[in-house]
């Protein structure tokens, strides 16, 4: 059931985390990342892989894990199907990190650091994250207000009902504005 113009997605640890979780029978938001990461695989969409963002899933054993029993590993599947998108070598822009830290809450610096990784990834793909952290999600919200290159990416949040996650990657995982960083409602 391979859609046109399937995209590249970052998908950030706290999904997979969430999703290898299932197994274990935990409520809902496991589930919906499980099933986000499956509904990817299905629709053909891929997912880029920087040296940082692997090394991240590879401390949590991420790249092993099965979220649906009838299925292999998600991982090696996509990668076998070639789904992963790898990416080699240092992806930190220091000037965006430079701009970027410049404009959030001093106190919140070091966090961002750690998930700046996910903006870099998105950037060299196609502007796509998704990431359960809300906390993230806000402070990159605020700083697109005076950051260009991060008012064009689109953060979902596959445990979110409410932004039908399912659905989007249906129709093409497309640019949504009120799913970009950007977005202001009036």
């Amino acid at each position: 059931m391979a859609i046109k113009n399937p995209k590249c997605l970052v998908i950030d640890t706290s999904v997979m985390f969430a999703a290898s979780t299932k197994a274990l029978n935990l409520p809902s938001p496991s589930q919906a990342c499980a099933d986000f990461l499956i509904e990817i695989l299905k629709l053909g969409h891929s997912v880029i892989m920087t040296d940082e963002i692997l090394e991240e899933w590879d401390r949590y054993n991420l790249t092993t894990k099965s979220f649906d029993p009838k299925l292999a590993a998600w991982y090696p599947t996509m990668r076998r199907k070639g789904k992963i998108r790898r990416h080699f070598g240092n992806t930190q822009n220091e000037e965006l990190r430079q701009i970027i830290f410049a404009t959030i809450d001093p106190n919140a610096v070091e966090a961002v650091r750690k998930d700046m990784r996910l903006i870099e990834a998105a950037i060299l793909a196609d502007e796509l994250v998704a990431s359960r952290d809300e906390k993230m999600r806000g402070h990159f919200g605020r700083a697109s207000l005076k950051v260009e290159a991060l008012q064009v990416i689109v953060w979902v949040n596959p445990s979110t009902q409410e932004e039908n996650c399912m659905i989007w990657l249906r129709e093409g995982a497309p640019a949504d504005k009120e799913r970009m960083l950007g977005f202001q409602t009036e």
